[in-house]
């Protein structure tokens, strides 16, 4: 297994417009939930993607776009997401796009079967998060899931509990966790974005433990953050192994700048966007020191 470092930002050209910076779409926010999928949607704005949209039920598309005038919102029939969404997702406004699903997604047949199709079928890079893997966690926990390898990359991003229900090792046990996603990785072409104190990223040949963040993460929505960060560098030309390590260092930087201003009891998950600016300059001094 080979470690490696944290990666560069690709530079922006003068001549560079939006489109070049990709399309990210975030499905979620289920009633009750629609905060996850905003913070994920703003994220992702604030980490440079062209585009960003967020997909939600109908009857909370009023509250995600009112949330953020700089992303666009879809209505989605949440009875049929599977057939509404998918419908939507392969006309050419969304072809090129980046998905992240899972931030408020909630659970359902219809929901769970959009995330299997799209696992399964949607040729772009997928990120996946919260209930998008519970809704791949079909076996039980003691036979781990057997999940299909993709010609497009998968980024799977679970905390412990949720890598227990796809692995089927023990969230206490953070050395066997380790392991089976080095070995699933390889098996699934996915990444793993195993959270925790130390977050370790593995694509099942390379590796990355993190060592930016602090318990301020602790909180409802940090994941959220991060999946947007992870989708707004993939929509930019980053590798999915290289968004996946900068994005996890770039969201602990954030953490770190917000714990010195806020305290830990006092940050939230917007506090991490809101320094995101702030830990994108510091990039470069630390990485190298």
């Amino acid at each position: 297994m080979k470690s490696i470092s944290v990666p560069h930002l690709p530079d922006r050209l003068p001549g560079d417009h939006k489109g070049r910076f990709g399309h990210a779409v975030v499905v979620g926010g289920a009633k009750g939930m629609t905060g996850a999928a905003i913070i994920a949607g703003r994220a992702a704005l604030r980490c440079g993607a062209g585009l960003v949209t967020v997909a939600v039920p109908d009857s909370m598309q009023i509250v995600a776009a009112s949330a953020d005038p700089c992303y666009m919102t879809i209505g989605v029939d949440w009875h049929q997401a599977d057939t509404h969404l998918r419908t939507l997702l392969h006309t050419n406004r969304y072809q090129r796009c980046t998905i992240a699903i899972g931030p408020g997604l909630g659970r359902s047949s219809a929901t769970d079967a959009l995330v299997r199709s799209l696992y399964q079928t949607w040729p772009n890079t997928l990120v996946c998060d919260a209930d998008a893997l519970n809704a791949l966690s079909e076996n039980s926990p003691e036979e781990g899931v057997t999940l299909p390898a993709s010609t497009a990359k998968r980024i799977l991003t679970p905390h412990p509990g949720e890598w227990e229900r796809l692995c089927g090792v023990d969230s206490h046990d953070r050395i066997g966790q380790i392991e089976k996603a080095n070995t699933l990785a390889a098996q699934w072409n996915a990444i793993i974005v195993l959270k925790g104190q130390k977050t370790w990223v593995t694509d099942g040949e390379r590796c990355y433990e993190n060592r930016t963040g602090n318990p301020s993460l602790a909180v409802g929505g940090s994941g959220d953050a991060l999946t947007g960060i992870i989708t707004a560098l993939v929509c930019q030309g980053m590798n999915a192994m290289d968004a996946s390590v900068f994005s996890v260092y770039l969201h602990g930087l954030a953490a770190d700048i917000a714990h010195r201003e806020l305290g830990t009891p006092s940050t939230l998950a917007t506090d991490l966007i809101h320094y995101l600016p702030q830990a994108f300059r510091c990039m470069p001094d630390e990485v190298s020191s």
